[in-house]
């Protein structure tokens, strides 16, 4: 008998080949959608945060190009203080306090206070190391709103007005507590209102003729506004601080004679 071969059998006609399994493009096409997503997330862009500038230092600069002669306290004898003082500071820009020695106003004001301060003492009370170094932090102290006082809005200087909303330091804005940094605090003006309030503090009616008129925040702090310059429409807030601050007074010459 001959040798049967096996025939395939035939393929039932109407059924259908089995497809491709659909999981690994369902997987391909997710991961091009979160691809797509991240994309478009960092070209949207997330609201960058806000920096702040802070203080950059430490500087120095003279606070006089000669030396200051003081007529120190003596009942016995005429005793001067002959010194040289050098100021070591932080500030927003290394010209800051250096460009304000220039100003003769500014000289005026830092000499009268040296002196009034320096004039105070005998010879004893700077006799020591000790002793001296508790002067230049009495003077640190007293120099600093001077050299950094509290600046108002867009102005180019300490006395000058904000262009903005016409609002400017007080007669008596070198007394002012507030030594906070200028980009830290904010003089909130609503002049239909003629109202002012410094930082989160209570409002402080004002009439527009004052030239020393005191607000006050929430912690106690206090500036000195005059009024008299404020525009009628203006609501808005400023910036309202100081520049920079003193560290140390340094001594390059500093004796009795």
């Amino acid at each position: 008998m001959a040798d049967e071969t096996e025939t395939p059998e035939a393929e039932v006609e109407g059924e259908e080949t089995p497809k491709k399994s659909k999981k690994g493009l369902i997987l391909i096409g997710a991961t091009v959608l979160l691809a797509a997503a991240g994309y478009i997330g960092s070209t949207m862009g997330v609201p960058a945060i806000e920096t702040i500038p802070q203080y950059d230092g430490p500087f120095v600069v003279a606070l006089s190009e000669d030396n200051i002669q003081v007529n120190l306290a003596s009942t016995e004898r005429t005793v001067y203080l002959l010194m040289k003082l050098n100021a070591e500071f932080d500030s927003y820009e290394a010209g800051e306090l250096e460009g304000r020695l220039e100003d003769p106003l500014f000289l005026a004001i830092l000499k009268d206070r040296l002196l009034r301060l320096s004039s105070k003492k005998t010879p004893e009370m700077i006799a020591s190391s000790d002793a001296q170094d508790a002067f230049m932090i009495e003077i640190r102290d007293a120099i600093d709103p001077i050299c950094f006082p509290v600046h108002f809005g867009d102005s180019a200087t300490p006395f000058a007005a904000d262009a903005a909303s016409g609002a400017k330091p007080g007669d008596s804005t070198l007394n002012a507590n507030l030594r906070g940094r200028w980009y830290d605090h904010s003089l909130h003006i609503d002049a239909p209102n003629h109202t002012f309030k410094l930082d989160e503090g209570e409002d402080t009616a004002y009439t527009g003729d004052e030239v020393d008129l005191v607000v006050t925040n929430a912690e106690g702090h206090f500036i000195f506004v005059n009024t008299t310059g404020i525009k009628p429409e203006f609501v808005g807030e400023i910036k309202v601080g100081v520049k920079g601050r003193m560290r140390r007074i340094l001594r390059e010459y500093f004796i009795t004679q």
